[in-house]
């Protein structure tokens, strides 16, 4: 009976002419003096380091022309963007962990902020603001307008309204309908709508920004009540990456809410155990629009998306 020639058996007879051919011009040259053996072993040297190349950039789906940043700050929220030559940071912390926000600023080699914003006046958002005015120069600066009547004058809100006097920094209050473009990012402020005397988490500055087809909405600690008055504008708030309202709390991210901005990953900045209290709530919202793309700073450490303006990468520290 005739063996039947397989493509296994062909390929190894066309490895082995290869194999033949190289042999026999390798022997030609050596004896020509046209190659030595030295030379030999550098080609193969090169090609392995092209092989290891091709193996690094195998493991990186996207070049990370923009990144952001989701830092590991407990019961708090601190968000820093790079996007080529722009620095963008969204809230502060709060006082502890202590100097985390500069420190983490230092060591991605800021220098400058081109924007920075403080969505609300409550410590667990500008615990560390104050420090961050004073280490790096700040060319813009965004809060919203707080109501004479609430009670948000705290120690730490005078005192970074002291240090934004003293560096001579505009403070911008912004409300719906305010847009702006940083280089190749284009932010829009969809929230607030209006001033809740009581209840400071609804005047949190709600942005949505954009990189090429990418976007990223950041909610601050806005509740149902806020939710509810950016869809009754109808404004555009789809979104690929969701910052999740209010550190995971029931108090937001609603069904509604969830449906306009209709993400494909969400990230809640909250610390471990108070996740464990809030997940059987919002997680089981979240998972029927992003699966299993859920990260929480708690149990990843800081967060990092990359993405090339099509595609989205997220790395972990923890």
């Amino acid at each position: 009976m005739k063996k039947k020639f397989n493509k296994k058996s062909l390929k190894n007879l066309i490895y082995f002419l290869v194999l033949m051919v190289i042999g026999t011009i390798y022997l030609a040259l050596v004896s020509n003096n046209l190659i030595t053996e030295q030379t030999w072993d550098n080609i193969f040297s090169f090609q392995e380091i092209a092989e290891t190349k091709h193996e690094d950039n195998k493991n990186s789906i996207v070049s990370g022309d923009m990144t952001v940043h989701f830092l590991d700050v407990g019961d708090a929220d601190c968000s820093y963007i790079k996007c080529g030559d722009i620095n963008i940071l969204i809230d502060a912390a709060d006082k502890e962990p202590k100097g985390k926000v500069v420190n983490y600023l230092k060591n991605q080699g800021v220098e400058k902020l081109d924007l920075v914003v403080a969505t609300h006046p409550h410590r667990d958002h500008i615990g560390q603001m104050p420090d961050v005015l004073e280490n790096f120069e700040v060319a813009q600066f965004i809060e919203p307008e707080i109501p004479e009547k609430s009670n948000a004058v705290t120690v730490t809100y005078e005192r970074m309204l002291e240090v934004l006097a003293d560096k001579k920094i505009c403070a911008n209050l912004v409300t719906a309908g305010f847009n702006t473009v940083l280089g190749d990012v284009k932010i829009e402020i969809v929230g607030p709508i209006s001033h809740d005397n009581e209840n400071l988490n609804n005047n949190s500055v709600v942005l949505r920004i954009t990189y090429k087809g990418v976007r990223f909405l950041f909610t601050g600690d806005a509740e149902k009540a806020e939710e509810q008055e950016i869809l009754s504008k109808k404004y555009d708030i789809s979104a690929d990456v969701l910052k999740v309202g209010h550190h995971g709390s029931t108090t937001s991210t609603t069904q509604k809410f969830l449906h306009a901005v209709s993400p494909k990953y969400a990230v809640i900045s909250v610390s471990k155990d108070k996740h464990r209290i809030r997940k059987p709530y919002v997680i089981d919202r979240l998972k029927k629009f992003c699966g299993d793309d859920i990260y929480v700073t708690g149990e990843s450490g800081d967060i990092i998306a990359l993405t090339d303006g099509e595609n989205i990468e997220f790395k972990k520290s923890g």
